[in-house]
């Protein structure tokens, strides 16, 4: 299975943000969310620190979440 590519996959199709957690939602999105560690525990934490001070997701992240 290949990895995410940012380049020409979009990332709405492969996840979604959950809180703090991304969730996967193909096969693409497992392997990638699975091997680069997105849901950590130490990526979390700093997640919700982030979304407490208002800088998770940035603006322009959301432009790419919600396309």
């Amino acid at each position: 299975m290949r990895f995410f590519n940012p380049r020409r996959d979009f990332w709405g199709e492969h996840f979604r943000l959950d809180e703090a957690v991304i969730q996967h939602q193909t096969d693409i999105g497992e392997v990638t969310a699975r091997i680069l560690d997105f849901n950590g525990d130490e990526r979390l934490l700093e997640r919700q620190a982030l979304m407490a001070s208002g800088q998770y997701p940035s603006a322009s992240a959301l432009k790419q979440i919600n396309k």
